[in-house]
């Protein structure tokens, strides 16, 4: 199986404390996951499904894990916003609202 990781920068980001930090990071990461599900290439849908169960949004980590996400990453094909680099896409058309969203919380 190819696991493969998708990291945003969020030093942006001054949190009160670090558990504002931490509940920023995970609303940050569940929010790109979400934003992300319109541009996950989907077939039977095991590809976005792999993400709800490897993904640790405490963390910040978004893991897609099955045995064609690298290959979906690198050369997927495109159906409207579906294909490859779905989580940059999704990150580039949404980062300004996910942000200012986080910041409100710290």
């Amino acid at each position: 199986m190819t696991k493969f990781k998708v990291k945003a920068n969020l030093s942006g980001i001054q949190a009160k404390s670090p558990e504002y930090r931490k509940k920023a990071v995970t609303y940050v990461a569940n929010e790109l996951f979400r934003k992300s599900s319109p541009y996950v290439p989907h077939d039977s849908g095991t590809l976005e499904r792999s993400g709800i169960i490897h993904s640790v949004p405490g963390q910040g980590k978004l893991i897609w894990k099955t045995p064609y996400a690298k290959y979906q990453w690198e050369h997927g094909k495109s159906r409207g916003l579906r294909g490859k680099l779905w989580a940059k896409r999704a990150w580039l058309d949404n980062r300004k609202y996910i942000l200012s969203n986080a910041k409100s919380i710290v």
